[in-house]
């Protein structure tokens, strides 16, 4: 598994992607917003990377990380395996190289991320790698912090 650079080749079939039960895609899905709504996202912001999950050849996933300047910390800002792919163990494969990208690329202490509060499959995946909930509440979802 790797993450990989989001191309002319490949943006299309990133955005195709979807967590959505009935694999219909939608601009907010259940628990994260599409993956086109955050490429958009990161191209207005701009302090946003964006990287593809691929796994043998195949793009299974999305990332979006990097330095939100309107709470000033690094955070998770979107991260999906698409529903084709889940509950193959694929997401924590995943989440451990995007941690790792991000304290080499940002040298980070701390990463944040928010989450539905009814995502507790999610929620069950973060609190594996160490992420606590801080008790506050963030646009409607818990907020998580990771100490490095």
């Amino acid at each position: 598994m790797r993450l990989v650079e989001i191309t002319k080749e490949n943006w299309e079939k990133v955005i195709l992607l979807t967590t959505n039960k009935d694999n219909q895609l939608t601009l907010d899905e259940e628990f994260v917003a599409s993956n086109a709504y955050s490429f958009a996202q990161s191209f207005f912001e701009g302090s946003w990377t964006i990287k593809a999950i691929e796994h043998t050849g195949e793009l299974i996933g999305f990332a979006m990380y990097g330095f939100s300047e309107e709470s000033n910390s690094y955070e998770l800002c979107r991260f999906m395996i698409d529903i084709k792919f889940q509950g193959n163990g694929y997401g924590k494969q995943a989440l451990s190289l995007i941690i790792e990208e991000m304290k080499n690329q940002f040298g980070c202490k701390e990463i944040y991320l928010s989450i539905v509060a009814e995502n507790t499959k999610g929620k069950h995946v973060y609190e594996s790698f160490g992420f606590i909930n801080t008790g506050e509440i963030r646009d409607d979802e818990e907020l998580y912090v990771l100490k490095l």
